[in-house]
């Protein structure tokens, strides 16, 4: 089974898109790709004001809040409000978006893949709770507390703010330790 750990010291920072803050990318794919040529990526942000979201062309996003209050994001034809407790939300990234943060800044995880060349979901796992899962590529991210895969007949742990890739799409069960906070993000061909 193929698979890599990656630590928080891996994580790379950048600047926002639109110059309006600064991204942490966990991962993305192909390494190393810039803004405009991943096929996928996974990142987290912190929002300390309001103003409008980057733009991507041709990209679907799925955002989840993972600290703070709420997130409210406008659109030309609808406004959502997210906070820590929300599902993930799915919108393109081609639409203009103005984020608006009443209750002080937040952090949180944003998805992306390139329409057309692949497709992603995202699942939020807590308190003891699992899911299996055979994507062509599995991402786990520990956000809070541990995690532990079971794959290949053998346990794997992850520490708390560490990522987990698997790449074989072979099958993979995702554990969030009790306390702990974890993303299932399953990448698959378009």
């Amino acid at each position: 089974m193929a698979y890599r750990i990656i630590a928080p010291d891996d994580f790379r920072r950048m600047p926002w898109k639109n110059g309006g803050g600064e991204t942490i990318e966990i991962l993305a794919f192909p390494e190393g790709a810039d803004l405009a040529h991943f096929a996928w990526r996974v990142s987290m942000a912190k929002v300390a004001g309001d103003g409008p979201f980057s733009r991507f062309e041709g990209i679907d996003r799925t955002l989840t809040v993972l600290d703070g209050g709420r997130l409210g994001l406008a659109f030309p034809d609808r406004t959502i409000m997210l906070d820590p407790a929300s599902d993930p939300f799915v919108f393109a990234g081609d639409d203009a978006c103005q984020g608006t943060v009443p209750d002080g800044p937040i952090v949180d995880l944003n998805v992306m893949t390139r329409r057309g060349q692949c497709r992603h979901a995202v699942t939020r796992l807590i308190h003891g709770q699992q899911r299996t899962t055979s994507a062509v590529t599995t991402i786990v991210f520990a956000y809070r507390g541990h995690a532990s895969l079971a794959m290949d007949g053998r346990m794997v742990g992850l520490a708390p703010g560490h990522a987990a890739l698997v790449t074989d799409g072979e099958p993979v069960t995702c554990h969030a330790e009790p306390g702990g906070t974890l993303f299932l993000i399953e990448i698959a061909p378009w």
